[in-house]
């Protein structure tokens, strides 16, 4: 059995025309992507820093990667709800024209609602009672490694609470790996400029 004989049987539609083929198989693959970008999204965090860690690769779910994410999971809705929302439609009203015109419009209105998703994911994960210049003078592991003249995950305590933040070497030239020991020395917008742990920093740091 075919999945879309699979797909037809679920529904009860015996012989289904083009456009419910194109619906249910709109539907069904939407779907699937969707939960999979979803999962993707909430591992993301996690996997890259093992990744980072054991495989000596450079995985992580930054700002950039999250609005691509999002920008694929706005599609993949849109195809999910324009082929469930068409094909519910045509077998309510059974006119090709009414559900293609109503799944565009649900298609159109699902991207809308993953944009307004990711507005508030992204309120949600910058506080604005936290100020990153607190962070200066503060000492913190690579999260993610820094590479050279390019940035990294830091983890720092900002006023209390652990931090992953993003970061940069003060010295451009220099390549800082995942579990190194560092300590913050300055502050530009929302990256913080760090430096490794030196022998005397390790020592303030046992003596206190």
């Amino acid at each position: 059995m075919s999945l879309v004989d699979w797909l037809t049987e679920i529904i009860g539609i015996s012989t289904p025309s083009t456009l419910e083929v194109i619906f249910l198989m709109s539907g069904f693959l939407g779907t699937a992507f969707f939960l999979i970008l979803m999962i993707m999204m909430m591992l993301g965090d996690i996997l890259g820093g093992v990744f980072d860690s054991v495989f000596d690769t450079d995985i992580s779910m930054d700002s950039d990667l999250s609005f691509e994410l999002f920008s694929i999971q706005g599609l993949a809705a849109a195809v999910m709800m324009f082929g469930w929302v068409g094909m519910f439609t045509l077998e309510a009203t059974e006119t090709e024209i009414y559900a293609v015109i109503v799944g565009g419009f649900s298609a159109a209105a699902s991207m809308y609602g993953v944009g307004l998703m990711l507005k508030g994911i992204n309120s949600l994960q910058s506080d604005g009672t936290m100020k990153h210049e607190d962070a200066i003078g503060e000492r913190g592991q690579v999260y993610s490694r820094i590479r050279a003249n390019e940035s990294g995950k830091v983890q720092v305590a900002v006023d209390g609470t652990l931090r992953t933040l993003t970061a940069r070497a003060k010295d451009k030239s220099l390549h800082i790996d995942t579990g190194e020991f560092i300590k913050v020395v300055d502050v530009i917008g929302s990256t913080l400029i760090v430096e490794l742990l030196s022998d005397g920093d390790e020592l303030v740091s046992e003596e206190e």
